[in-house]
């Protein structure tokens, strides 16, 4: 005998309030990272293209500028799945705290999964060996080029997280150059560390005054931010701009079906006949990367 229609109405209503409450009070280092793509297709597809040159003198008509084919990025997703059943006996039994348990535990799988895919480009950050960029080199390289025809570029470094190690990261990312040889005018605000610097940050910014030292000196990075991710492993630390970074132009996830969702078997309230269950399942299909690579400096420390 199949649940009553008023009893599954019941029974779905608070599985999904448990699942959805789970997720609101959870920290969403995704957005806080990345920036999100929606698109409704197989595929995204990303370019790059080389810098305007700066504008010219007026000589009786608009000088038009042209520019320099980029790299191409493809962002193509992979599919994952979990799912949740629930058998008659502890419905009909009314073993509501099971049920809650169980609702629970497969939701925080599902936040553990999107958590871990947010740290591993960080953790992968200086090797080929896992992501590449359009460039063909990591996230964190040596040889970065802006367009196929431009100078190699570094973002990499082996700095320690002091203000001494933040200042010559900021100028190194204020050095960069693009494919016109001008300066590409960046400059990274934030950093991005795992828990092994986390009370060095705390330091660092926390106060109007600099860290480490006995005179009253006015601390030059009290604006800066900075993000502590609990699986960042290790010292690497990262400069970012921001703006670029969420902007487009930094960390893509391009999320084609978002796992948060929660769905039922469309004849739930029947159950399967031989095993009298019902199932709940989260199904989500992303892949994760960046096109540009000039909106972070990383470091690893020796």
């Amino acid at each position: 005998m199949p649940l009553t229609e008023q009893q599954f109405i019941e029974l779905e209503g608070n599985i999904n309030q448990v699942w959805d409450s789970y997720h609101k009070h959870k920290e969403n280092y995704l957005s806080s990272i990345f920036n999100i793509i929606t698109k409704k297709t197989a595929q995204f597809t990303d370019f790059t293209v080389g810098a305007a040159g700066q504008m010219t003198e007026w000589d009786g008509s608009v000088s038009y500028d042209t520019f320099v084919k980029g790299f191409e990025k493809q962002y193509r997703p992979t599919k994952y799945s979990t799912g949740i059943k629930v058998d008659r006996d502890m419905w009909e039994d009314k073993e509501y705290e099971r049920i809650k348990n169980r609702v629970n535990q497969i939701a925080y799988g599902v936040h553990k999964t999107l958590t871990y895919n947010s740290a591993h480009i960080f953790n992968e950050a200086f090797s080929t060996g896992v992501y590449t960029g359009p460039d063909s080199a990591a996230l964190i390289s040596a040889s970065h080029k802006n367009v196929p025809t431009a100078d190699a570029q570094s973002n990499s470094g082996t700095n320690s997280l002091t203000y001494a190690g933040l200042e010559t990261s900021r100028l190194a990312m204020e050095q960069w150059k693009d494919d016109r040889d001008d300066q590409m005018l960046i400059m990274g605000k934030m950093v991005i560390a795992g828990p092994q610097q986390r009370d060095n940050c705390a330091k660092l910014f926390g106060s109007d005054k600099e860290a480490f030292v006995g005179d009253n000196t006015i601390n030059i990075y009290k604006d800066y931010s900075y993000m502590i991710h609990p699986l960042i492993t290790g010292d690497k630390w990262f400069l970012v701009e921001p703006d670029l970074m969420k902007g487009g132009q930094g960390l893509n996830f391009f999320m084609r079906r978002d796992p948060r969702k929660l769905e039922r078997d469309g004849n739930a309230a029947k159950g399967d006949f031989n095993t009298e269950t019902l199932s709940w399942k989260s199904v989500g299909r992303w892949t994760k990367g960046w096109t540009n690579w000039f909106f972070i400096y990383g470091n690893q420390p020796a």
